[in-house]
């Protein structure tokens, strides 16, 4: 027993990719420090804010991620999907050039193990879906060049405490592997709650970035809550516990808090009035964490402005064999979304000089982008969804103008003269176009507010016909 530590066309396209060489900045564990949540509180103070270090900063945004179909066995070589078999290099080739931010951030939907002997939990249904993944898997994330990770999520006990303390285990040996100015950061699992809501902070070159992650557990199964001495993951549906996460974020010293929750309804692209309430009012009004970043549906859903705030409601999947193959659900469902946001830095604080969006295809075995035509029809889906969002109270949905290459670029107010490659990006942008004609009927149906499951119909809990988690 490990102890935690502190812890065919497809196949093809991806073999043979290679990515760039960049310069790196220096990422590094914040320096300990003491703070206390404040609870419940209506009060909360700033922190002190960072000194030198950079003044522009990309962070990449990335959906579900795991290595493995349903319950099948780990192997340090790879994994086989629809008896395609690929090493784990191969299955990131398509995709891996686009791994370029200075923090790059994806959720672990998975248990990280490299045994094949863990008890999968039932979790209280029949035929659950239980995800493992080798620790190469992770390994390839971490070379490629994710550095951020969220471990809380439906799937996290997914082969019970054990499987949880082999993940924590693995990512505390990812970490010491990566290297001097290196640093990976993970949050929202832990040997005990202390641990499980306790935020995570990295330096880069003395720009504190803090981050915490929160998800909703299967079934609201108290045995994969964590608790005093009781491996786990905070309840994201228990208000009080999602309180604390962004408490404890809120007061730790950092210059940009970035927030990750798993939650939603399978294939719904409209966020729900609990996204609402939690996220824009909640986290980014009362609370101003910076980013929020949403996941679980398995489909995007859109981006948000609130204040100096930013809200990704939905990033959908980004390579998980053990989910389908999207096709089959229409322009608005059958993508996922890679994010760049491009941050600047105004006196003391950091603003969103500029947001890339980049669809995805082939999520389930080796993602890469669309054509340059039908990646800009994503972004017009994505567009159609962002201008759904917004309210009176200044919050604002996004939209991006489409670009020749298929993806999409929005800049902030007076990003042009930002200089460096945030003025780069917005020298010539100009604000996105409305939907083209001919394009909205068939937006308007595919992106009409239904789950997987259809409208109206009760969920079934032991679905087997899409190959996702369950709720």
């Amino acid at each position: 027993m490990r102890l935690a530590v502190y812890t065919t066309a497809v196949l093809m396209a991806c073999v043979g990719f290679a990515s760039e060489a960049r310069a790196e900045m220096a990422i590094s564990a914040c320096a300990p420090s003491e703070y206390t949540a404040a609870i419940g509180s209506a009060q909360s103070s700033a922190g002190p804010k960072g000194s030198g270090g950079p003044t522009q900063l990309t962070l990449l945004l990335a959906g579900d991620t795991g290595f493995n179909p349903k319950d099948a066995p780990v192997s340090a070589t790879g994994f086989t999907k629809n008896r395609q078999s690929l090493t784990y290099a191969e299955s990131l080739s398509g995709i891996s050039g686009e791994v370029d931010g200075d923090l790059a951030f994806l959720n672990l939907e998975t248990v990280v193990t490299d045994r094949n002997d863990l008890e999968p939990e039932m979790k209280g249904q029949t035929s659950p879906y239980n995800f493992r993944s080798h620790p190469a898997g992770l390994n390839a994330l971490v070379g490629t060049g994710f550095n951020l990770f969220s471990l809380a999520n439906n799937h996290s006990m997914d082969y019970g405490p054990t499987g949880a303390e082999e993940t924590l285990y693995h990512m505390a040996v990812a970490n010491a592997a990566n290297g001097k100015g290196k640093a990976i950061a993970y949050a929202g699992l832990g040997a005990d709650f202390e641990e499980a809501t306790r935020p995570s902070c990295l330096d880069i070159d003395g720009m504190k970035i803090g981050f915490t992650a929160t998800g909703i557990i299967t079934r609201q199964q108290a045995e994969h809550r964590a608790g005093e001495g009781k491996p786990g993951q905070a309840a994201y549906r228990r208000r009080d516990d999602f309180e604390i996460v962004v408490n404890r974020l809120r007061e730790l010293p950092a210059d940009y808090r970035i927030l990750s929750v798993h939650y939603g309804v399978e294939g719904r692209v409209v966020p729900d009035k609990r996204q609402l309430d939690d996220w824009r009012d909640f986290a980014a009004r009362e609370r101003s964490i910076d980013l929020i970043v949403g996941h679980h549906p398995h489909v995007a859903q859109g981006i948000e402005r609130v204040g100096n705030a930013l809200i990704f409601y939905g990033l959908g999947n980004f390579l998980h064999p053990g989910t389908a193959a999207m096709q089959r659900f229409g322009m608005c469902r059958d993508y996922g979304l890679m994010a760049k946001v491009h941050l600047a830095k105004s006196g003391e604080d950091w603003t969103v000089g500029a947001i890339e969006a980049i669809p995805i295809a082939n999520t389930h075995i080796c993602p890469e982008r669309f054509s340059p035509q039908e990646g800009a029809r994503r972004i017009f889906a994505l567009n159609y969804l962002g201008r759904q969002l917004g309210d009176s109270a200044g919050a604002e949905g996004i939209a991006f103008t489409p670009r020749r290459d298929g993806t999409g670029l929005y800049c902030g107010a007076g990003s042009e003269s930002l200089g460096g490659k945030v003025g780069a990006l917005c020298a010539s942008w100009t604000p996105a176009p409305p939907i083209p004609a001919q394009l909205a009927p068939s937006l308007a149906d595919a992106c009409a507010d239904r789950p997987f499951y259809g409208a109206g119909r009760k969920k079934r809990r032991n679905n087997t016909i899409f190959g996702f988690g369950q709720f």
